[in-house]
């Protein structure tokens, strides 16, 4: 009996370490930590953008359900899951992969319950909603963009950037600056779509 939990053991700690190595691989072991403490979603549900404290991503969600996510009626319920999130950096600066929202199920609002079920989101067998919403784009250079009156990510939420070493440094000098601007009445824009603040 005891050979027996030894073995399952081995092999558990095994299928970890195997499950840690690819994912260093596929992401690189290398990341940097961004506090994210405004997000916008254009207008068009497509353009989305995360403003950190020293670089702005400008991404795109062809999905559209973050901005589906964003609009739920739900405060708090639902939240950016960091140890799940993967934002991979090139050294072009083009950046990718998955922001993972999740929480309870059955404590979100009927209204936000029905929506998600429409679009074919459902829990996992323990009542968790995990939503895996694919995305691409670029990191910029921030720049002062006056006082935008935007909504804030409550405390923020810091994400993990994932890179190779080499990549990064030959990456930080070559970011473009970012193509957000502040029209006249705070309005902010991606060319020209408009952008607006959400929180969850």
């Amino acid at each position: 009996m005891k050979v027996k939990k030894i073995i399952s053991s081995f092999f558990c700690l095994a299928l970890l370490l195997q499950t840690s190595c690819i994912t260093k691989a596929i992401w690189g072991d290398k990341h940097y930590d961004e506090r994210i403490e405004q997000f916008f979603i254009g207008a068009d549900g497509r353009y989305v953008a995360l403003i950190g404290n020293n670089y702005h991503y400008v991404l795109t969600d062809n999905s559209g359900i973050l901005k589906q996510i964003f609009s739920l009626k739900q405060r708090g319920i639902l939240t950016i899951d960091p140890k799940l999130t993967h934002l991979k950096l090139q050294p072009n600066n083009d950046i990718d992969g998955d922001i993972v929202i999740e929480g309870p199920f059955s404590l979100l609002p009927q209204e936000d319950i029905f929506t998600l079920t429409s679009l074919g989101i459902r829990p996992n067998k323990h009542d968790t909603l995990i939503i895996k919403v694919r995305l691409s784009g670029k990191r910029y250079l921030p720049k002062y963009l006056g006082n935008n009156n935007a909504t804030t990510l409550g405390s923020g939420v810091t994400l993990p950037i994932y890179y190779k070493e080499s990549n990064f440094i030959k990456g930080v000098g070559k970011a473009a600056i970012t193509p957000i601007a502040v029209t006249l009445d705070a309005v902010l824009l991606i060319g020209k779509v408009a952008i607006y603040p959400f929180s969850l």
